[in-house]
């Protein structure tokens, strides 16, 4: 017990003491007060932390949306895209791309690709857009090409336009039964139709015509009828609860232009290339078809049909009549009397034996089956086999055969040909022609160089186009990796016209084949482009341009993440390079897409007139941003602000010397 107190003392004196000393910082026995240092609060900065840079992937895809006048859709229009598949298909991070990453206001959708089979790649997508006709195109790559665009245009719902021979006409079922009738629907008894008595009537019929403004490049148009009872039933086979609006659209096939142009232009905005899915497509396998085929359509005209209700609904189908048998909608084409038909089978006798006689006589599941034959004009009797277009998947289903019927020698500029509809899908009248043979052309693929007037590799932005009557395929700048390459697939069977066009003129001076032999312009007094008559013979041979070497302006451009909060911050960020996807723009017409790792060049010519733009993205999201650049050799940064992080850190290397 006392050892026990006596350390409690001890200890209780030492505290003391320490307290003592502690209350007066005394050191020494004089008892001198020392006061103690002023401890002052650590010295911190706000530092801005750089953002980071996005991986970059093995490819990309650029898509481009514009309307059927090649003009950017407005603001308010949101384009969604869908694709028919996404194998390897990443957002511009990298990432597993969202429903986000398939929606934009901008006019530009960008991806890139995680990787490329020995293969390639291609990707069958459709866009829409409130107010507008959905499309359906597809765009391909592969090891050599891994960066490849593609531009897909989009047809307003109503349309009446000088420029372009296409028009459309959205009306409600009232408006199209006209002044004195009446058009009711119901669920039970579909479609009711009397005049202004209360007599039943048995149709309505909302017609469109190509104008008159364009008849020095298109005849046609088409009536579709609406009969009394049809029903209007969704995909799903259920009937829509209010009546829908009606559309139709007619896209000409512009014979009469291939017949009258003589000169070195080409039209700037062609039906031909609002097409839905294109005339270059691929049939595939089916029950009545043991192998895919590749090949070209020659059209007699295209007719996009819809049924609308208000929330959006779309009618697939018609019901039943009274008797039990399918409703059908009357689709009446007038087809241009200049088309061009390259599988000429004529047919007279019983309409009911049309089908039997067409496959036995040059026809097979509506592909053309005849070989070496020339293309001749359209006449009555001519068999036209009639396609339905399916806008979900992209792909063309044949129908059944139609019958050009007409007088030749009347003054009338078009034929009829009418068919019924069992149900609503975009309709065309097409002549399916393919390469017979799978060594032809290098297995249906052509390659072929690009040069000068000088024989130099070309770096002009001009776009390859191939046209024939009722056939065109343009080929853009900005499907092309490389400026002095290009790429055919699917070339067509039949004796086409090539040119190399560059703000509305043909600057192609001729072609030179594998063999060293050459292809001169056609003799008809302009630069009118080179007639092929087999397209494969282009097959490792070179275009030669009109063009003298430009003066080429090499311009740095550099991709970057830009701080938008370094004002924030004590020490900002300096930029991070990124790789993203860019988009160059001249004379707001789409020529080239680059996806760099980081600086990259682009050449614009010297003296050019036209203004330049970059469209860029920011990869970590769905944002676009467009930036005008000067011709000029001054390196440009395209800034992508990002809101980074500030990290309140203390200072350091403050001491004095």
């Amino acid at each position: 017990m006392g050892n026990k107190k006596f350390n409690l003392t001890k200890l209780a004196l030492a505290v003391g003491v320490t307290v003592g000393l502690a209350g007066c910082f005394s050191d020494n026995d004089n008892n001198v007060e020392i006061k103690p240092p002023v401890v002052e609060p650590p010295v911190t900065e706000k530092v801005v932390q750089p953002p980071v840079s996005v991986e970059k992937q093995a490819g990309s895809v650029t898509i481009v949306v514009v309307d059927a006048l090649g003009q950017a859709l407005p603001d308010t229009a949101e384009a969604t895209i869908t694709f028919k598949s996404e194998e390897n298909l990443l957002s511009t991070s990298g990432e597993a791309i969202t429903e986000d990453d398939k929606k934009t206001t901008s006019g530009s959708f960008g991806y890139t690709i995680g990787e490329i089979p020995d293969a390639g790649l291609t990707y069958e997508f459709t866009v829409t857009a409130t107010g507008y006709l959905s499309n359906t195109l597809s765009v391909s790559l592969d090891s050599d090409n891994p960066d490849v665009a593609q531009q897909i245009k989009l047809t307003p719902r109503t349309l009446d336009s000088a420029n372009i021979a296409v028009v459309a006409s959205t009306k409600t079922l009232a408006e199209t039964a006209g002044d004195g009738n009446n058009a009711s629907y119901n669920e039970n008894d579909g479609l009711v139709l009397t005049d202004s008595d209360g007599n039943a009537i048995e149709k309505i019929t909302l017609p469109v015509a190509v104008k008159e403004d364009q008849a020095a490049k298109a005849a046609g148009g088409v009536d579709v009828s609406i009969k009394n009872g049809t029903k209007f039933l969704d995909k799903d086979g259920n009937a829509l609860q209010t009546a829908p609006a009606l559309t139709v659209a007619y896209f000409a096939n512009e014979a009469t232009a291939s017949t009258t142009s003589t000169d070195d232009t080409a039209l700037e905005s062609s039906s031909l290339d609002a097409f839905p899915g294109g005339l270059s497509l691929t049939l595939p396998a089916s029950a009545d078809r043991e192998t895919a085929l590749e090949g070209n359509f020659t059209t007699g005209g295209f007719v996009a049909i819809e049924l609308t209700d208000d929330a959006g609904n779309k009618v697939k189908t018609f019901g039943k009549d009274s008797e039990g048998n399918d409703n059908t909608l009357e689709v009446a084409m007038k087809v241009d009397k200049n088309t061009s038909n390259p599988c000429p089978v004529k047919f007279d006798g019983d309409i009911a034996n049309l089908a039997t006689f067409a496959e036995a006589n040059g026809f097979k599941k509506g592909a053309c089956t005849l070989e070496n034959v020339a293309p001749m004009t359209l006449e009555p009797g001519h068999i036209f086999p009639v396609w339905s277009y399916e806008e979900s998947t992209g792909e063309w289903s044949f129908e059944n055969y139609g019958l050009v019927a007409g007088d030749k020698a009347d003054a009338k500029k078009t034929y009829d040909v009418t068919v019924q509809v069992k149900h609503l899908s975009y309709w065309n009248l097409d002549f399916f022609t393919y390469i017979i043979g799978a060594d032809k052309c290098n297995n249906r693929r052509l390659s072929f160089d690009i040069v000068d007037a000088n024989g130099s590799p070309s770096q002009v932005y001009a776009d390859v186009l191939v046209e024939a009557n009722s056939y065109r395929l343009l080929i853009g700048a900005y499907n092309r990796s490389d400026l002095a390459k290009g790429t055919f697939r699917n070339p067509p069977s039949f004796p086409v016209k090539l040119k190399m066009m560059k703000d509305g003129k043909n600057i192609l001076d001729g072609a030179t084949l594998a063999d060293n032999s050459t292809l001169s312009l056609n003799d008809d007094g302009a630069a009118s482009g080179v007639t092929f008559t087999d397209l494969c013979d282009l097959d490792g041979g070179t275009l030669k341009l009109t063009t003298a070497p430009a003066a080429s302006i090499v311009k740095p451009l550099t991709p970057q993440f830009v701080c938008s909060n370094n004002d924030a911050g004590d020490v900002p960020a300096t930029p991070v390079t990124t790789p993203t996807i860019a988009q160059l723009f001249r004379g707001g017409r789409f020529v080239k897409t680059f996806y760099p790792s980081g600086q990259f060049e682009v050449s614009l010519e010297a003296g050019d007139t036209a203004a330049y733009t970059v469209r860029y993205k920011n990869p970590n999201n769905n944002t676009w941003f467009t930036q005008a650049i000067e011709a000029n050799t001054t390196a440009a940064t395209l800034d992508i602000p990002v809101t980074c992080t500030i990290n309140e850190v203390p200072v350091t290397g403050t001491g004095g010397s």
